[in-house]
């Protein structure tokens, strides 16, 4: 099994997102921050590295990728996961703190943020924590304080730049 062809077009980023979704949803309606630990601890795994997705990786043994995608059907991308993962780390940290502070009605408030970026990005196709982190990248690469080529910065192009780690989009014959 090519672990990276699964999840970056096969269906299991898909339901690790909504996994990590409806455990923040449960938490929201339960008030019961436990929940909310759970995809605190999956989204720190991705920030550590954005192959350790264990929902991911359980649904990619089961339902394997056979079709063809076009450009805007790739889902799952090395480069930029672990920098939104990081952002939503700090995002639910500062929720999660909130809530242990006492302050749990802003808490929750602030964890309905990455609940709705886990729920949009494998319906609508829109990731919050990459939008930002692809911008910030992108700004701090334009104005010269981050260098290209530094850890996957060369998955989006900058300045009408070529891409060029993109991979074959449709399957090997």
């Amino acid at each position: 099994m090519d672990t990276d062809r699964e999840l970056q077009f096969g269906p299991g980023m898909r339901v690790q997102r909504l996994t990590e979704a409806a455990f923040l949803i449960a938490a929201l309606f339960t008030r019961d921050v436990r929940f909310a630990y759970v995809t605190f601890g999956f989204t720190v795994l991705q920030t550590l590295s954005p192959r350790w997705v264990p929902v991911a990786l359980l649904v990619a043994r089961f339902v394997r990728f056979h079709g063809r995608h076009r450009i805007g059907d790739r889902y799952f991308d090395l480069g930029g996961i672990r920098g939104s993962c990081a952002i939503s780390v700090v995002v639910q940290a500062v929720a999660l703190g909130l809530v242990a502070a006492g302050y749990s009605t802003a808490g929750f408030i602030i964890l309905t943020v990455p609940a709705a970026s886990f729920l949009m990005a494998p319906t609508l196709g829109f990731c919050a924590g990459c939008w930002f982190y692809v911008l910030g990248r992108d700004w701090l690469a334009r104005h010269a304080w981050l260098r290209r080529r530094f850890d996957d910065l060369n998955d989006i192009p900058v300045d009408g730049e070529p891409a060029r780690d993109q991979q074959e989009l449709r399957p090997s014959p």
